[in-house]
Parts: structure tokens; C-alpha cells; sequence
């Protein structure tokens, strides 16, 4: 089945009325498969499956939803690689900014730097990973590749293999390759009868490969999208997709919902104008459903002498958008690259205009990452270097001055603790056998700069937190790949450590800050606050799927949009014959896509505008704008019509998982500077202990559902050997760990043999949905034949630490026991097993069950209304965030 579904036509609400027609014909959750671009629609997606089958089923079908999947396609193949392929358990995924640390670190092992005529570390490693992604988009062999290409690339994949890492688009081709395998593929369709894939349009070839390996004669697919939006070519989508579907998927059903529910008529009509111009689309036209009104045009289209000038005619407009009853929140701001952004912002810092954070400057245009970054050029003897700037020493006394500065330090006395603080750091980095702490360290600086004291109400200081805490995620992202551990290639069942300190760590360090992290890594995202009344200023791409009342789109000029990069040839490692590199760089239709859809996100009113100066050099108009003459006015004679401002709605629910709920009822603050302002935790040589013995126990269990007899020594030491993984321990530590967990679960095999017979499921997903909230989890193992009665349960839940919060895992349990038993299975019982000894019997009666509805309603409730009371105490000693809390126990 295709569903083309016009821009404001209720996509959306399509696909979750197709997942509730679907529940409502008796189809089980777990036999339905719904894909998404982003993690974020997904969410409005489950939200909205939730109300359609809550009007037609009753809120108790909620409970029965466990099974459902709504998510990204990323997310879809990482859950089927643990779940179907044992060696992926320990993996972890890489983002983009960690697997450019990584690349760099391996550089010198791949002989990465041949891929640059000038042998520039950075430049080389930017080069290969671009043709590295094409590779995994289009599922290319390897044995297609000239010869130097392939032998890195080859060794790429070993190495990650050896650090068990995936990327992004590894998930997609190992999963691929597995359902490849009869019997990976068997077990997931032995479920799967319903799969079906929003925004059809952006899918490149490997994830189209791996639909139609998830389709079959027992499945069916439902793609639902528009190539009109098809606007993201440049990461390998291929539009293609679903121009030829019903071709290369006959017989089909095809449906096209064309009736446009959001926008004006005026705006339709500029917009159906405009798609014609866009080639080898699918032929449609959108129907206005929203009557005209008011005689004021809809859609205008001005000019102003330069770039000044537009952002202050903007910003006059914004204001009297406002003046005339539009909140800040109505109004979005929409353009082709962040270099419109700065005269914008500058002019509504100007007029206070108030504006959504999020992450449109880059984190080293702030002064406080600016200090932090020539600092540890200082301290390991590198040049600090703005991008296409010379550059130069770091002086001492100048970056005091700074610090001074941008800190509001007080006084000389508090200049020389800081001196004292990074002079430390200077004699480590230059010391052979200390480990360095990156992290760590960072915090005791921010303790000493007394970030503690900061106003976080004051939205100022509150920002410049959040670029702390960017940075600190800059520095955890270094620190977690530069220590990755890695399998011993001649010891089988060890680990080599990796690097630990010495003077290159933080020469690296400073290296990759001055030559990648100033053009890769954001600045603060800011917290999620739906209450927040302001203008939303962000790019066409990160607008899909948005809308506004008003909308604003600037700096419509020739080199601005469309972009001057597009078409532009590229030099590849992969011979053009191989794959489609138009695709890749860039199309007049693609531009011309994206500028379609960054007007169809308007209700109510657009604004299109261009300038004919930056400053004294003249630009020439788009021809996007040239097409839109018929709508020019003078910015003067400009009169707004009624705007209809949006419904602020229901109040979403909170999604969360458990582990988030209970370090918010561990402390409010705590929580805030955790999870939602970003700060890190530090690395230890412990890190994932705990997981690998999870991981092992789950192997263990199965072993014994399979073979109907518990493990031997021998056979728990060649899982140990293959599964027992330690992220960031090195060899003497791994080895030591690794004994532990085999006298761990050696004891519980030995003791605990009868469960080994009882187990009904290992690892086992739930969601508890309650007033507002909806709690997901992982219990680790469920048995069966509890009391005596086969179809009795008990959740059994593992702790290896000694000093862990026995209420959380209690309140854990209960919650997995309440949503376990309103998904209709026999909850009987749940357990606490410390494994180093003891197993208690948790209560999950009706009245606990019910205390426990009531702390995490609470919980709930107190997170929306952004109460994040501090709960200061002997916890302190161990938190994180301690040293930029003021509430901390002294």
C-alpha cells in the first residue's frame, strides 16, 4: 500500500489511524512495525496511536501495547542486532562528532592521511568518512573499490569490530546482512505481519533494501510520504524510492490524500504553483480545506537594501505579529544555512525578542568555549586557531585575563585558583604514568570558577551552563573513544586498554578542538519547556514536520538559497560509475523541494524575503524569489491579516524511562543538570560492569532453555571469553572484573539452578501508563511456574553494587509488576537478587502497587511543572554534578 500525503494533510494522523484500524481488527501489537524519521515523531506518533485506539478500544487496550514498535529505523536494526545476534550485545553506537575522535585516533594505523594530497590529519579523515557513509548507504562491495580505498576501509571495520562499536550506518548494513542469514530472518518474521514506513521519500538504498527484506508474503508494507519533501538527498535518500514504488512493488494500492488542512488557500495556491517546477514529481495537486479570510495578501514577497535592514524589517514584523495577538511561539523564522542567522539574532537581542534555543550557533562562537578551548591548547602547547585564522601562542596572563572576564572572576585571589587549577593540568599532561580524567578535572574547574553560585534563572547564565555542559560532552566524547578498549587479537577472552594519559592525550586533544570540534559540535540545545513563548529560528531541514501561524523566509539571494554548494562536483574515493553522486551533490530540484516545503509550513501567513547587499557587496535574488514577483510589495505597505493562533492542546504525556524517573526522585537538581541540561558522568575503569553480567546472565539462561541442562565451567568460561566486555577497563582490570563476574554467576548457577528451568523471558521491555506519564523499562528476567502455577510470573531483578538505592529497585519492580499484570500477564511475585548473595522478596499487592502509581504520578507532575527541588545529603559525596550545585551537603 502507498499513501502520497500532501504537505498539511494529516500524515500523521494517518499513519496512526492505519495503526489503529489495524489493533482495532484484532492484529497484535508486537506483529506491527511503524518506522519514523526521528525520534521525535516517533514520540507524536505513539501519542497519537494511543488517543485513536483509546477512543475506539478503551483505555485499557493502552496497557496492551508493550509489543508495538514506533521508532527510527536506526533504533529498529540496533534492537534486532542485540536481540537476534549474540556478539552485538556489548556494542555500543558511535555519533558522528565520537566516530570522527575515533578515526583520528585509528588515523595513523588505516592510513587514513593518503586520502589528502596535503597529508592533513583532519582533512583526510573528513574525506574518508564522507565516501565511508556512501558506501553504507548504498550497500556498495567492497571488491568494487580501487584498491587503497578498500584496504582501509576493510581495516575500518576490523578496528570498529575490535572496539565493538557500530555507526549509524553500520546498524543499517549489518542488519541488512543478518536477515540475509535464514535464521535471523525466520525469527523476525515469525512476528512481524504489518510494517510501515513514514516519510517514504527520505529513505536511501539501504534502508529500502532492508524494507524489502522486512517485507514478505506474510507482510505487509504500507509507505506513506510525498516527494515534493524529499529533502535529504545529501545524506544518500533517494526520491526514487517513492517515485517507483508501485512499479517495483506491484501489485499496489495506492492513495492520495491531497486536501490541505493547514494551510490558507493563498499559501496552497503559491505552493502548487511552485511544485510544478519541480521535475519528474509524482503529479498531484493540494486541495485548500481552511476558507480565505480577510482581504490582506497571505503571501509576500519584499526586498530590502541589505542584510541589516531585512533582519530589522523582520524583526518590526515579529513585533507587531505579537502587538496584534500572536504569541513569540506562533511565529517561526525558516532558513536554507545558519549563516542568516546572525544579523537575525543580533536584532532581536537588540529588541528583546525572545527566542527558542536551539543549537543554531555553533558552541565555540560562545566566549565561555572559546577560554575553555585555548585552554587546553595552552597546556599542551598547540596554537589556538579560529577556522581560516592563523594561528597563535597562548599566553598565560592573556588567558587569565579572559577567564577573568568571561567569568566574572573576583579579583586577583580568585584569577590565581583558577592559574593554580590549569597549571595542575598542564604538569599532568606532561606526566608519563597518570591517568588522565578529562571529565573529572573539568568539574573540579567549574567547582573553582564557583558555576555553583550561577543565577539559573537568569536565562543569560543559564545558557552559558549549557555551554558547559557542551563542552563537557565534547570532552566525554574525546575521553570515551581515546580509552575504548579493544579485544586482544592474540589473547582470546582479553581486552587491551586503551589510551590513558601522557603528553599527545591532551595534544590530540587540543588538535581535534582546533581542527574539528570548532566546526562540528552545537551549542545549547536549551531544556524542553512547552511553556516557553518564543520565536522559533531554525533551519527549512530542521523544520520538516512543523508548523506555524506566521513564517518568516529570509535571505532569499542566489548564493543563499539555493545553496551556492549545490551541484558543486565532488572528488570521490568511489568511482562515479558505482553509485549516484548528483544525489549527494545536490540538484536545483532539491533545493527546490526544500524550498516547498519551508512554505507549506505557514497556516496563516509567509513572509519571503531577500536582500540586495551583505554589507557594500551587491547579491543577486534567487530565482526562487523572481518566480514569487507577482506577491512583491514594499515592506512599508505591509498589513497583517487575521492570524488564528494555535490551540496550546493537551498536555503531553511525559515519556520516561525508569532510570530517569528514579535520579529524579534521587534529587530534582541532580536530574535537571544530568538529563536535561546534558552534563556527562565521568568515565571508570568499572564502566558497563554491570551490563556484561546482565549480558552473561541472559546468555546463561538461554543456554539452559535450550539445552534443558545448566552451563559447565567450561562452557561459562568460553561465554565469558566471548561476551565479557569492559568499555574502558584495561587488561589487569578486565582480567580482574572478569573474575569476579565468574564467581558471581558461578554461585548463582550453583545456587540459584532451579531458575535457570523457569525462565520465561530474559531482558524483557515494559510501559507503565499512567495519568500523564508513560515509564518504560527493562526487567531482567522473568520466571514462570512461580507458586506452583505454570502460568505464574515473577520478575526477578539483578544488583551487583553494594551501595545501590534499594527503594528505587523496589519502586522498579513494582512499577514492571503493575505494567506487567495491566498487559494481562500473571504477576505473581518479584525479587531483588543481589548477586553478591541475597534475594528479597519485593511486595507487589494491590495496595504497594497503588503507592506507587502515586510517586511516580507525583514524580510526573512535579517534572512538568519543572520542580527541581535539590535533595541534598550523603549522596552528594558521590554525584557528578556536585561541584555546580549550591544545594550540595558540605
Amino acid at each position: 500500500m502507498q499513501i502520497i500525503a500532501s504537505a498539511g494533510s494529516g500524515k500523521t494522523e494517518v499513519v496512526s489511524q492505519r495503526v489503529a484500524d489495524l489493533l482495532v481488527e484484532g492484529v497484535q501489537p508486537e506483529a506491527i512495525v511503524a518506522f519514523t524519521f526521528t525520534e521525535r515523531a516517533a514520540a507524536e506518533l505513539k501519542e497519537r496511536i494511543e488517543a485513536r485506539v483509546t477512543t475506539r478500544l478503551g483505555p485499557e487496550i493502552i496497557d496492551q501495547l508493550n509489543g508495538l514498535f514506533v521508532g527510527t529505523i536506526h533504533s529498529f536494526c540496533f534492537r534486532l542486532l542485540q536481540q537476534h545476534v549474540p556478539k552485538y550485545e556489548t556494542y555500543d553506537v558511535l555519533d558522528e562528532n565520537q566516530l570522527a575522535a575515533f578515526v583520528s585516533r585509528e588515523a595513523r594505523r588505516l592510513g587514513v592521511r593518503q586520502f589528502d594530497p596535503k597529508q592533513r590529519l583532519f582533512a583526510s579523515v573528513q574525506r574518508f568518512l564522507q565516501n565511508v557513509e556512501v558506501v553504507d548507504n548504498e550497500l556498495l562491495e567492497f571488491n568494487d573499490l580501487p584498491d587503497d580505498f578498500q584496504t582501509v576501509l576493510e581495516n575500518y571495520y576490523a578496528a570498529l569490530t575490535r572496539y565493538r562499536l557500530l555507526t549509524f550506518g553500520q546498524q543499517i548494513r549489518a542488519a541488512v546482512e543478518e536477515l540475509q542469514k535464514p535464521d535471523v530472518a525466520s525469527r523476525v518474521h515469525e512476528t512481524l505481519r504489518f510494517l510501515i514506513v513514514d516519510e517514504y521519500q527520505d529513505t536511501n538504498p539501504a534502508q529500502e533494501e532492508l524494507i524489502r527484506r522486512l517485507t514478505g508474503s506474510d507482510t505487509e508494507l504500507c509507505v506513506v510520504g510525498d516527494d515534493d519533501q524529499a529533502i535529504y538527498q545529501w545524506r544518500g535518500s533517494d526520491v526514487d524510492n517513492i517515485v517507483t514504488f508501485e512499479r517495483r512493488y506491484a501489485p499496489v494500492t495506492t492513495f492520495e490524500i491531497t486536501s490541505n488542512r493547514r494551510s490558507r488557500p493563498e499559501i496552497v495556491e503559491v505552493a502548487n504553483g511552485f511544485a510544478q517546477s519541480i521535475p519528474n514529481r509524482l503529479v498531484k495537486e493540494m486541495n485548500p480545506t481552511r476558507p480565505a479570510e480577510g482581504s490582506s495578501p497571505r503571501v509576500l514577497v519584499w526586498r530590502s537594501a541589505d542584510e541589516m535592514e531585512e533582519a530589522r524589517w523582520i524583526t518590526d514584523l515579529v513585533l507587531d505579529l505579537n502587538e496584534a495577538g500572536v504569541p513569540f511561539r506562533d511565529i517561526g523564522i525558516l532558513v536554507r544555512s545558519g549563516v542568516a542567522f546572525g544579523r537575525l539574532l543580533e536584532q532581536f537581542n537588540a529588541f528583546n525578542v525572545p527566542v527558542q534555543p536551539g543549537g543554531r550557533t555553533g558552541l565555540f562562537e560562545q566566549p565561555e568555549a572559546i577560554v575553555l578551548g585555548m585552554t587546553y591548547c595552552w597546556l599542551s602547547g598547540i596554537n589556538w586557531r579560529k577556522p581560516y585564522q592563523y594561528g597563535e601562542q597562548v599566553e598565560l596572563s592573556s588567558l587569565l585575563d579572559q577567564y577573568a572576564t568571561v567569568f566574572k572572576l573576583r579579583g586577583e585571589p580568585h584569577k590565581n585558583r583558577v592559574k593554580k587549577v590549569i597549571k595542575q593540568w598542564q604538569e599532568h599532561a606532561q606526566t608519563k604514568d597518570r591517568s588522565a580524567d578529562l571529565v573529572g578535572d573539568f568539574y573540579e574547574l567549574l567547582d573553582v570558577l564557583e558555576v555553583r553560585d550561577w543565577d539559573f534563572d537568569n536565562l543569560v547564565r543559564f545558557n552559558a551552563l549549557g555551554t558547559l555542559a557542551r563542552f563537557t560532552s565534547l570532552l566525554a566524547d574525546y575521553e570515551s573513544v581515546r580509552r575504548r578498549a579493544r579485544l586482544d587479537a592474540e589473547v582470546h577472552g582479553e581486552q587491551v586498554g586503551g589510551e590513558w594519559g601522557g603528553e599527545w592525550y591532551y595534544k590530540n586533544l587540543a588538535l581535534h578542538i582546533v581542527n574539528y570540534a570548532q566546526g562540528a559540535y552545537e551549542g545549547f540545545d536549551g531544556e524542553p519547556d512547552l511553556t516557553l513563548d518564543a520565536v522559533d529560528i531554525t533551519t527549512v531541514h530542521r523544520a520538516k514536520g512543523l508548523e506555524w501561524p506566521a513564517v518568516f523566509i529570509p535571505s532569499l539571494t542566489k548564493k543563499r538559497f539555493p545553496s551556492f554548494r549545490t551541484g558543486r562536483q565532488q572528488d570521490w574515493l568511489i568511482p562515479r560509475p558505482l553509485f549516484n553522486a548528483t544525489r549527494y551533490e545536490g540538484t536545483d530540484a532539491d533545493e527546490r523541494r526544500l524550498f516547498y516545503v519551508a512554505a507549506t509550513r505557514a497556516r496563516d501567513w509567509v513572509s519571503v524575503s531577500r536582500h540586495d547587499r551583505v554589507t557594500t557587496q551587491a547579491v543577486q535574488p534567487s530565482p526562487y524569489w523572481e518566480e514569487l514577483e507577482d506577491h512583491q510589495t514594499d515592506p512599508n505597505d505591509i498589513v497583517l491579516p487575521p492570524i488564528e493562533t494555535q490551540s496550546d492542546g493537551d498536555v503531553d504525556t511525559l515519556a520516561i524511562t525508569f532510570s530517569e524517573l528514579a535520579s529524579f526522585l534521587d534529587c530534582g537538581l541532580a536530574y535537571r543538570l544530568r538529563t536535561l541540561v546534558g552534563f556527562p558522568p565521568r568515565l571508570a575503569p568499572e564502566l558497563g560492569y554491570g551490563k556484561a553480567v546482565h549480558h552473561l546472565l541472559r546468555h546463561v539462561a538461554e543456554h539452559t532453555q535450550r539445552t534443558g541442562v545448566v552451563p559447565t565451567d567450561d562452557e561459562l568460561e568460553q561465554m565469558l571469553d566471548s561476551h565479557f566486555f569492559l568499555p574502558t577497563a584495561n587488561k589487569v582490570g578486565h582480567r580482574e572484573m572478569k573474575g569476579a563476574a565468574r564467581r558471581l554467576i558461578g554461585n548463582y548457577v550453583k545456587n540459584y539452578e532451579p531458575d535457570l528451568h523457569r525462565v520465561w523471558e530474559t531482558e524483557r521491555p515494559f510501559e507503565l501508563h499512567l495519568n500523564g506519564v508513560r515509564v518504560s523499562g527493562r526487567a531482567d528476567v522473568i520466571l514462570d511456574k512461580e507458586g506452583g502455577v505454570p502460568a505464574g510470573l515473577a520478575i526477578v531483578d539483578y544488583k551487583t553494587s553494594a551501595d545501590s538505592d534499594i527503594a528505587a529497585y523496589e519502586l522498579q519492580l513494582q512499577v514492571y509488576a503493575n505494567a506487567g499484570r495491566r498487559e494481562g500477564l500473571d504477576v505473581r511475585a518479584a525479587y531483588l537478587h543481589d548477586l553478591n548473595g541475597t534475594r528479597e522478596a519485593v511486595a507487589v499487592d494491590t495496595s504497594r502497587l497503588g503507592s506507587a502509581e502515586g510517586i511516580v504520578e507525583g514524580a510526573a507532575t512535579r517534572i512538568r511543572d519543572r520542580d527541581f527541588e535539590p535533595s541534598p545529603g550523603k549522596r552528594c559525596r558521590a554525584c557528578e554534578v556536585r561541584t555546580i550545585c549550591n544545594a550540595r551537603a558540605r
